[in-house]
């Protein structure tokens, strides 16, 4: 009977200590510098030259945009009616090359999205947790890029930013995993202390080349050697 007392109790403790040692199950992403890199002038440069506008002629006209969308008019609509009314010719294509410049200009990086890939291969669940305003969030889903990301929780749908602790609370619920679980990357340092203050191991994203190296320390990772 002792026997049997102590062989339960040792089953027990060497359980608990494979958990304590068992690598994280998921991952979780912040989105800009991070996942991408926003380069806006490139959609600034291409309606100036689209419409042989100054910088500041075009942010007026971005303004009356912006109020004409939330009237309903869509954004391809307004631009088209804008050369109509300035008298400025554009080519049949021109709906098409916006679309690829504005998709340009998210600067979302293959690097990253290969090692998401590479993580889900792994067995490893991947998430994002971004703070991101409404339209540029429509943009990147239109696009695609948020599709990788389960559960993908960002502040403008979840009334919640970083480093709000409820925002990492929420991951917590979401992902249905316990804290010591989970791997979250963000640049900001405030982010990642927010998210180690309530059990979340965190990475400050510096490179790709250094999160894939914090990554295999932790065992979520094999060395593929891709840098």
């Amino acid at each position: 009977m002792k026997k049997r007392i102590l062989f339960t109790i040792m089953t027990s403790i060497t359980a608990m200590i494979a958990s304590l040692n068992a690598a994280p199950q998921a991952v979780v992403f912040d989105w800009g510098n991070v996942m991408a890199f926003n380069d806006r002038t490139i959609v600034v440069n291409f309606m100036c030259d689209s419409f042989h506008l100054s910088e500041a002629e075009f942010e007026s006209a971005n303004v009356e945009k912006r109020k004409a969308m939330k009237t309903g008019t869509g954004e391809i609509d307004f631009w088209l009616g804008f050369a109509k009314k300035k008298g400025v010719p554009l080519p049949k294509d021109w709906a098409t090359q916006y679309t690829a410049t504005l998709k340009k200009s998210v600067g979302a990086d293959p690097k990253m999205y290969l090692l998401i890939d590479e993580l889900k291969q792994e067995g490893i669940r991947v998430g994002m947790l971004s703070n991101i305003d409404d339209r540029y969030t429509q943009l990147i889903r239109d696009f695609g890029f948020y599709e990788p990301f389960d559960p993908c929780l960002l502040s403008c749908e979840m009334g919640l930013q970083k480093p709000d602790p409820k925002a990492y609370e929420l991951l917590i619920n979401t992902m249905k995993l316990p804290a010591a679980d989970i791997v979250f990357i963000d640049d900001k340092e405030e982010n990642i202390e927010a998210a180690r203050n309530i059990g979340i191991d965190g990475i400050v994203f510096k490179s790709s080349r250094e999160l894939r190296e914090e990554l295999r320390k932790r065992e979520l990772l094999r060395d593929h050697g891709i840098r």
